[in-house]
């Protein structure tokens, strides 16, 4: 995705964004700043829009280990109902 689209996200586009989007988007900010071509007004955007991503794939991480945790216990559960 590229600096512009990732700009102009909404909360709710963020929302439907893959946690491998949100990394890739993340991946982008991270080149711009890196790249020291940006004004300080682009700088505060992106510094914000980069903090909503992060959140998010965090949030979606949490959720996916929680998933993870809840297939484990019932695995266990049906490993000692077998043994």
């Amino acid at each position: 995705m590229d600096l512009e689209k990732i700009k102009s996200l909404t909360s709710e586009e963020v929302e439907k964004l893959s946690f491998k989007e949100l990394m890739e988007s993340i991946e982008t900010i991270k080149s711009a700043f890196l790249s020291a071509e940006l004004d300080i007004e682009e700088q505060i955007e992106l510094y914000s829009k980069a903090i909503m991503l992060l959140m998010k794939a965090r949030e979606k991480l949490a959720n996916v280990r929680k998933q993870k945790e809840e297939i484990d216990r019932m695995y266990e559960e049906f490993i000692n109902r077998m043994g």
